[in-house]
């Protein structure tokens, strides 16, 4: 799976994102993208959560539209990577 590490994404419909954070304990919210551009999960988008990174992404392999990506962002660091699907 290729990845690219950036601090801005570029999202589109159909887009998942992955927003991860270690403090105080590891947890992730999986959510899809339903406008594009959207980088979090404000104005009532469906969220999951699960405190392990491979249940996060079994989780966003399945919500993610074919052509579409996959965007984990790190809130600890603030970085964002790419995982083409």
């Amino acid at each position: 799976m290729p990845t690219r590490k950036s601090r801005h994404i570029a999202t589109q419909a159909g887009d998942v994102l992955i927003l991860h954070t270690n403090s105080p304990s590891p947890t992730y919210a999986v959510g899809a993208v339903v406008l594009d551009g959207q980088q979090d999960f404000h104005g009532g988008v469906s969220v999951e959560y699960v405190v392990d990174g491979a249940a996060a992404m079994a989780k966003a392999k399945a919500l993610v539209r074919p052509s579409r990506r996959i965007h984990l962002g790190n809130l600890d660091t603030r970085e964002w990577t790419q995982i083409s699907v």
